[in-house]
């Protein structure tokens, strides 16, 4: 994960230089901004995927990630007001749907053979 990070800044500084953006906070605030991103979605998050997919089925773990899209758009709508369409809905079910077809498979592994 750290060198996904790594490689994503390389590949983002020169979009950000072509464009002129600024690329390091001016101030007190930006930073605690940073930093606040760097503790919850890197330390908490990633650090959470880390561990889940130590401790779940790979089948369902890889599954599972699907749903951060899913409540990045909730979040979004609920907390910046962002309108969800029929599009962005029925999205939504397919990736639930999914999430729970890849439980059920893994329930049914763990399930012990039947005995006639």
């Amino acid at each position: 994960m750290a060198w996904a990070a790594i490689g994503t800044v390389i590949g983002v500084l020169p979009l950000v230089a072509i464009r002129g953006e600024i690329w390091i906070a001016a101030t007190g605030q930006g930073w605690l901004v940073l930093i606040g991103l760097a503790l919850v979605s890197h330390v908490f998050g990633q650090g959470a995927i880390a561990f889940a997919l130590a401790h779940l089925p790979a089948a369902f773990s890889s599954v599972s990630l699907l749903v951060q899209p899913l409540l990045a758009a909730l979040f979004a709508w609920v907390i910046f007001g962002e309108a969800l369409g029929v599009v962005q809905g029925l999205g939504a079910v397919v990736i639930l749907v999914g999430v729970r077809l890849a439980h059920l498979a893994v329930i049914a592994d763990r399930a012990p053979p039947l005995r006639v």
